[in-house]
């Protein structure tokens, strides 16, 4: 149950901190940039559904492997998105809200879960 309100909480410090730190503007990625972005996210979506549920087998929702899991999917996955905003658009500081993002999201976990 602590997982959607943990989601709830980076997804609005998202959208507040891209408004502080970028503008109301949301810049697009290049075409090259955006084919990039989806097929890591398809390839990180598989894996982690396919991690989570071995862990959910092996150890159970509410189990230290799931926490862990949470933790190196959200650095993985903020981390992905913080390479391709830097990479792409290097002209936003869209990276910071990403690693902000990535160190909000390991505390939470870690001291929520």
């Amino acid at each position: 149950m602590i997982i959607p309100f943990l989601l709830l909480i980076i997804a609005f410090s998202g959208f507040f901190l891209r408004i502080w730190i970028v503008g109301p503007d949301k810049e697009k990625l290049s075409d090259e940039g955006n084919e990039l972005n989806i097929k890591g996210k398809l390839i990180l979506g598989l894996i982690g559904l396919i991690s989570v549920i071995v862990i959910m087998i092996a150890d159970g929702v509410q189990g230290m492997g799931m926490k862990w899991f949470w933790i190196v999917f959200i650095i993985i996955s903020l981390g992905f998105q913080s390479f391709i905003d830097w990479k792409f658009l290097k002209h936003t500081k869209q990276h910071i809200v990403s690693l902000i993002l990535l160190v909000e999201g390991v505390v939470l976990v870690y001291f929520l879960f």
